[in-house]
């Protein structure tokens, strides 16, 4: 028996079989390096559009920071230097990926040494390309599922596995924070990472994965499975205790009815939720119709799918976000020009409006859809009166010329908008007027608050939803909503955060939308929670002077 000890990564406690796997290397430079770099491209833009498809945008980003890295001179200018002064291709990829990820890995910045993981995964990538290696990887047949060990994982080889077969991840490399870690917390398994004494010699043993002690144990003896067969048999009861509230609808231990919703990045997304009540979707990503292809989507393309979300839940709603690019999101035939701040620039709305033609199409697409269904449409990154209203101008002509066609359209379709600028926020009270809902988004609103990049580690500390100031805006647009008469969800991270759960349903919340893994943990948290108490504790944390005083506020109940 060996009991290895690594990073705890990923919650959940697992047993099974080990699977080690590692690539199969080549054995000759058969690729030149311009070859190399374009077939790299592709292969990320490939995991991209899955990423983005399966697990949603934020984790999708990983991809999109590889593809900027590629085409980053700083990085492949010194690699064709090298090459022209004569070296082999393999080797000055090698050279120079370590020799930058080196230096950032020195910096005692962490945002740098994540950084020197991603030069460092995508020099290994043109490696692996000039090389000839062979990434394809398929389980052995039958449906078992497994522990993959392996010495590195990116997140490339996490996304081509077949994740209905996976038990775990564990690896001998690898920090808490990495893109490893990160997709597999959204991909539901746990993960140990950092596990200095892993080889392969692990393959094909029974071993035990607990991701929240980081312990990873090798052919167990009696005494050892007793203890961690425990460890297995309680987590099977978490997860059974979530069973008896999945058939329910959503109340607080008073009583009080509360919606919760689900978030979903294509139609598929609500496979296996038969068995769970929700109240519809609170946010459909429609950007997945745009990203996995070179061409814009025919309006009945996008058509088919958008009633295909809405005939899974009828008679409740789905709530459709209309194209949200720009920023670390980018599609080809748009023909975006580099912006010097992504993130301040052209993206949602605004890039939606300079389009008219595109943007027109899936106001169309979304009007023929809604036809005898729930349908809402919701604007993101609104920041100003007049881009609801020309949305507005722009949903008439089209209802117009559907009329003329003779197409059934939807009569008046709700019109909401995202929430999540600081200038939406502070104008809620007068947004309200003229939308018929508010959903808001968390993950940037926070960014935009704090004025603190969401990705960036080096500022993590900053990027910081316990901060009373974006606590007191989200307070403000719940109001402002209840005030004005209209519905107001939360449909980013905090909605999924248990820690929120009770401040935000004393705030005044009565609407939560989240990923489908998560929808019976919130319904049960809310179970667990009196409406009075909450309301008590909001009213705490509101008053709050920093961000440590909102935790201990927290953490105490």
């Amino acid at each position: 028996m060996r009991i290895l000890n690594g990073i705890a990564g990923a919650p959940g406690v697992v047993s099974g079989k080990v699977l080690y796997y590692e690539k199969k290397v080549g054995s000759s430079a058969e690729t030149d390096i311009d070859t190399a770099v374009k077939k790299c491209i592709d292969k990320v833009k490939k995991m991209y559009n899955k990423a983005l498809a399966d697990l949603g945008e934020d984790k999708a980003k990983i991809f999109f920071a590889y593809e900027m890295l590629l085409g980053d001179q700083m990085f492949i200018g010194p690699i064709k230097e090298a090459i022209a002064g004569g070296d082999e291709p393999e080797k000055a990829v090698a050279d120079v990926s370590e020799s930058m990820s080196g230096v950032l890995m020195k910096k005692e910045n962490e945002y740098l040494r994540q950084r020197a993981d991603d030069i460092r995964n995508v020099g290994n990538m043109l490696r692996e390309i000039i090389c000839g290696a062979d990434d394809d990887f398929s389980f052995p047949e039958g449906d078992d599922k497994y522990i993959i060990s392996a010495q590195e994982l990116t997140p490339v080889d996490t996304m081509l596995f077949d994740h209905s077969r996976l038990l775990g991840f564990v690896t001998k490399e690898g920090g808490a924070t990495s893109h490893t870690v990160i997709l597999a917390k959204s991909i539901g398994i746990p993960a140990v990472v950092g596990v200095s004494e892993l080889d392969r010699s692990s393959d094909d043993a029974d071993a035990y994965l607990d991701g929240y002690a980081g312990e990873f144990v090798i052919n167990p003896d009696a005494e050892a499975k007793s203890v961690y067969d425990k460890r297995v048999l309680d987590e099977q009861e978490l997860l059974k205790s979530l069973d008896t509230i999945k058939k329910n609808d959503a109340y607080t231990k008073d009583g009080e009815r509360i919606k919760v919703a689900v978030n979903i990045g294509k139609p598929s997304d609500l496979k296996c939720s038969e068995d769970s009540k929700f109240d519809g979707v609170g946010l459909f990503r429609s950007e997945f119709l745009y990203s996995s292809s070179k061409e814009k989507p025919p309006v009945k393309q996008q058509c088919e799918a958008y009633k295909k979300a809405a005939d899974l839940v009828y008679p409740k709603s789905v709530t459709i976000r209309t194209l949200d690019v720009g920023g670390d999101k980018q599609i080809e035939y748009f023909h975006m020009p580099k912006e010097e701040n992504p993130f301040l620039g052209n993206r949602g709305i605004r890039l939606c409006l300079s389009n008219e033609g595109v943007f027109s199409d899936q106001l169309k697409a979304l009007l023929m859809a809604g036809y005898g269904k729930r349908l809402k449409i919701m604007l993101p990154m609104v920041t100003r009166i007049e881009e609801i209203t020309r949305t507005r101008e722009l949903l008439a002509e089209v209802k117009e010329e559907l009329e003329r066609e003779g197409t059934p359209a939807a009569d008046d379709i709700e019109l909401g908008i995202m929430i999540e600028t600081p200038a939406s926020a502070i104008m809620s009270e007068v947004l309200a007027k003229h939308c018929d809902f508010f959903s808001i988004g968390t993950n940037d609103l926070v960014q935009y608050i704090m004025s603190a990049d969401r990705g960036n580690s080096a500022v993590e500390k900053v990027y910081n939803p316990f901060n009373p100031a974006v606590l007191k805006m989200i307070y403000k647009v719940i109001q402002d909503g209840a005030d004005a008469g209209i519905e107001v969800s939360v449909c980013g991270d905090l909605a999924a955060n248990p820690d929120f759960t009770e401040i935000l349903l004393g705030m005044g919340l009565k609407k939560f939308s989240v990923p489908l893994p998560m929808l019976n943990r919130i319904k049960k948290k809310i179970s667990d929670i009196n409406l009075s108490s909450a309301k008590d504790v909001a009213n705490e944390v509101l008053k709050a002077e920093d961000e440590y005083e909102v935790e201990k506020i927290i953490r105490r109940g």
